[in-house]
Order: C-alpha cells, then sequence, then structure tokens
C-alpha cells in the first residue's frame, strides 16, 4: 500500500494519454480515479498497448514528414 502524501491519483477530467504517461513514467500498473475525496474508479496497466499503438503511430509520421517513409 502507498503512502497517502505519495500517492499518484487522476481525476474524472484527467486525459486518457496523461493517466498512461503517469503510470508509464510512475511504473505502476494502477492508478485510482478520485473525485473530490473518494475513490470512484481505477485505471489499469491494460492501457499500455494504447501508449505503444500511439507511439508507432507517431513515429511513422515523424519519419513520413523527414523523408524517411
Amino acid at each position: 500500500m502507498t503512502e497517502e502524501n505519495k500517492l499518484i491519483t487522476v481525476t474524472p477530467d484527467t486525459k486518457v494519454l496523461r493517466a498512461m504517461q503517469l503510470m508509464t513514467d510512475n511504473c505502476i500498473r494502477h492508478i485510482p480515479v478520485i473525485d473530490d475525496t473518494a475513490m470512484i474508479g481505477m485505471v489499469s496497466i491494460v492501457v499500455r498497448a494504447v501508449v505503444s499503438e500511439h507511439r508507432e503511430e507517431l513515429d511513422r509520421l515523424n519519419a513520413y514528414i523527414q523523408g524517411g517513409y
């Protein structure tokens, strides 16, 4: 269990990509969704595949822009 002052959370307004980036940057598998003072949900590491998919697309677009496609 993580200490409360070190707990990484998101709100319902947090963008999905931001939540995924927080999870990746902090090497965590789950991130609680907090609304005011209550936990209303949990985002799971399943989103890592989505991040990889977006990263591959960005790499392809960068290669295209740079003429290496």
